[in-house]
């Protein structure tokens, strides 16, 4: 027996002794739910009291003009020079600390590069970065780049703590809007997950200044071996001993010590109103929430039921449920439920529980216990059923009940294998209705990038398998796989039809880097992400987007540059394959796209400079091969390109490059005329290029304005200049960035 062991009983012992030492909830869980005394909880005020207004806080006032010096600008470019992995001229800066910071920070950045970009952007323009912390997050209109937002975010909180948490409600609020119009705001910056997320990451030390991925986030398995922990295990003697009261101990010592971290943070006014403020912004919501559907329960007209339920969000979905990963590291559950009671004056005809009056301290154990639980009961279990919450229906085994329609982009990705291991019937039918187009898919959140390799992934496993061998299993795993494809082409069109709706893509082609440096196709991991996918999966989307005549294909580029023709009619896998189909090498010849292919052509068939292709886009990890250069001379890819255009009578395109690599070199300064900056992998980032036709037209019309209320004249709007810094603030400046604000 374990117990008679001395060696193994002393530790036990102690571990026994330490899990005892806290309550232990009606759940019968290690984690300790208690929470101090919080006074600021209930107050709306919480934010001026932890963290006083500072008197310091300066106006930025934009666009002041600095004194300059041509031998001084001359000396600052000469000091950013710097080279590609492949010896071509390039800077390090575009001499914007901004525009360094909106064009840097992306899925690649980490440590203290993160807080050196950020301190001087700050520096220059507070405003601006705030609202580039911002873009990094939006799904709609930004880079949706989750991680990287976290760790800007948390620069942002170490750095300047009350506008971080002050604009924390811009990231679940409905503030963008779908369509040229963007009339009707119903989508947000981010998700409800995002404040538990950086609540959670900022309790145990990873939502700043990390440089590798966050633990707590991707649950790194335990490493497996001899001292890994299990039920079950022996002894150097070879005798089965029982394990569990250890492991049982092993956790109890872990959530103490998860309690212990917790009640520590909490000292911190900074921390604390971090705090309080997520479990408000959830109080607040679930509790509005729950009124629309308290009140559509006495509704008589279905109609009027059914307008209610649409009001309400998912804020309870990606509610802390109690002894999740969030809850276990932070009890934010603990403190919502507090809020939700301290509330309960505003349902009078609800009625709470009686067992509260007996405990005028809801920080005791047993008040804990039933707030909680009611929390679960009468406010996340309803409100989820309610909103008909896929997770819940697969939970409880009911997939046959699952509304597809309704599925999120994310989890039909995720889950649709299990959709069809579980309904295969219903959900074949779903997928009928979606490609004739009666009922409709969620797609519009996702990447190209993701979308595109695991089509590639199911497109190959099949041709993999061993059909001779197993043919029952490969037959399963074709019909799987086929489901798999089925399932992201549809999402893709929903993805498509989505950006459509900011406009078109005139007079403008993708040039895509299929480069050896951009990783290989034939292996797609989401963890660590090849360049080349989020490449190909652009430079497609790209040409669907495209105006006609200008869908036909795009560019690729290695030593040869070739023109790639797309048959509509094709399937996004078939396009894929024809783009890996084409030549690949070793050379990264941006030069090549330009002055051996574009302008010879142009040259040959007398193209005239109206019918040019107005605009390129470079998808790439921008280490292009180097140029050739005079003693002593220092000339980019770009200077070469747009001089031998000029040699040839024509203007060169301009030329937006988009960086999709972990390098951070730039093509060209911040006041390059013809050139834009972008980086990152997703397509929301297109709609800054969008529409632009009709914006032109609306240009062209001018204006009147009332001249001392009498004389009407026409007040022509000026097109800005098509430069790195101009497409930055058009990318920045638009309406769902506005409620932003710096308070220190």
């Amino acid at each position: 027996m374990l117990w008679s062991r001395p060696r193994l009983c002393a530790p036990l012992n102690r571990l026994l002794l330490q899990a005892q030492r806290y309550h232990v909830s009606r759940t019968k869980s290690c984690q300790n739910p208690l929470l101090p005394v919080l006074p600021e909880l209930f107050d709306p005020n919480f934010l001026d009291q932890l963290i006083p207004r500072s008197s310091n806080v300066k106006e930025h006032v934009l666009d002041t003009p600095s004194p300059s010096n041509p031998m001084m600008d001359a000396l600052s470019q000469f000091s950013h020079r710097t080279l590609t992995e492949n010896s071509a001229p390039a800077y390090d800066s575009t001499l914007s600390p901004t525009l360094d910071a909106f064009q840097k920070l992306t899925h690649f950045s980490w440590g203290d590069s993160v807080g050196e970009l950020l301190d001087r952007a700050w520096a220059e323009d507070p405003q601006l970065t705030l609202k580039i912390i911002w873009n990094l997050r939006s799904i709609h209109d930004g880079k949706s780049e989750k991680e990287g937002f976290y760790r800007a975010f948390g620069w942002l909180y170490d750095n300047h703590p009350r506008t971080a948490i002050t604009n924390l409600h811009l990231l679940v609020e409905p503030v963008c809007g779908t369509g040229k119009a963007e009339q009707e705001l119903t989508l947000s910056h981010g998700y409800w997950k995002d404040l538990l997320n950086i609540l959670a990451l900022e309790t145990v030390g990873e939502l700043s200044n990390i440089s590798k991925r966050s633990r707590l986030l991707h649950c790194f398995p335990e490493r497996k071996g001899k001292d890994r922990l299990g039920s079950e295990n022996l002894d150097k003697h070879g005798i089965k001993v029982d394990l569990k009261p250890v492991v049982k101990a092993k956790r109890a010592a872990i959530g103490e010590a998860n309690h212990a971290l917790l009640e520590k943070k909490l000292q911190d006014p900074k921390f604390r109103a971090l705090y309080i403020a997520v479990a408000r912004l959830f109080a607040d919501r679930l509790l509005t929430d729950w009124r629309f559907l308290l009140d559509s329960e006495t509704t008589e007209t279905t109609d009027a039921r059914k307008a209610l339920l649409r009001n309400i969000s998912l804020a309870s979905k990606w509610a802390p449920s109690l002894l999740g990963m969030h809850d276990r590291h932070t009890n934010i559950a603990t403190a919502i439920s507090r809020l939700v009671y301290h509330a309960k004056d505003a349902f009078p005809t609800f009625r709470f529980p009686a067992a509260l009056e007996n405990h005028p301290a809801l920080e005791s154990a047993e008040a804990t216990d039933i707030l909680r639980s009611f929390y679960r009961r009468w406010l996340l279990s309803p409100l989820r059923a309610a909103s008909s919450v896929t997770e819940t229906f697969m939970s409880a085994n009911r997939w046959k009940e699952i509304s597809y329609s309704r599925v999120s982009s994310v989890c039909m990705k995720n889950n649709k294998d299990r959709f069809f291991e579980h309904d295969p019937d219903g959900f074949q039918k779903y997928l009928i209705s979606v490609e004739k187009g009666h009922r409709s898919i969620s797609g519009a959140t996702l990447l190209p990038h993701e979308l595109l390799g695991e089509l590639y992934g199911a497109s190959t496993s099949v041709t993999n398998s061993a059909s001779a061998k197993y043919p029952e299993l490969h037959k399963h795993r074709a019909e799987l796989a086929g489901i798999k494809i089925r399932v992201l082409e549809a999402q893709w069109k929903t993805l498509l039809e989505n950006l459509r709706a900011s406009g078109t893509l005139n007079n403008s082609i993708a040039v895509c880097d299929v480069s050896g440096s951009m990783g290989s196709i034939d292996f797609y991991n989401s963890k660590c992400v090849d360049p080349i996918f989020p490449a190909v999966s652009l430079s497609i989307l790209f040409a669907q987007l495209a105006k006609a005549p200008f869908d036909r294909g795009f560019i690729t580029f290695s030593a040869n540059p070739q023109f790639i023709q797309l048959d509509p009619r094709l399937s996004l896998v078939q396009m894929a394959e024809r783009v890996v189909s084409s030549e690949w090498g070793m050379n990264t010849d941006i030069r090549a796209v330009f002055t051996k292919l574009l302008l010879p052509l142009a040259i040959q068939n007398k193209v005239k400079q109206e019918d040019m292709i107005k605009r390129v886009f470079v998808f790439s990890d921008m280490q292009f091969d180097g140029t050739e250069r005079a003693a002593g001379g220092w000339d980019t890819n770009y200077d070469v390109i747009e001089r031998k255009f000029r040699v040839a009578g024509y203007e060169v395109p301009e030329i937006v490059y988009w960086n999709l690599g972990a390098f951070e070199t730039v093509e060209v300064l911040k006041d390059r005329k013809g050139v834009a900056l972008m980086s990152g992998f997703s397509p929301s980032m297109l709609k800054v290029f969008m529409g632009e036709e009709e914006v032109e037209a609306e240009a062209g019309k001018g204006e009147e304005a009332a001249v001392d209320g009498e004389v009407k004249v026409n007040v022509e709007k000026v097109k800005e200049e098509f430069n790195p810094l101009n497409v930055m603030k058009k990318a920045l400046l638009r309406p769902s960035f506005d409620g932003l604000v710096v308070v220190d």
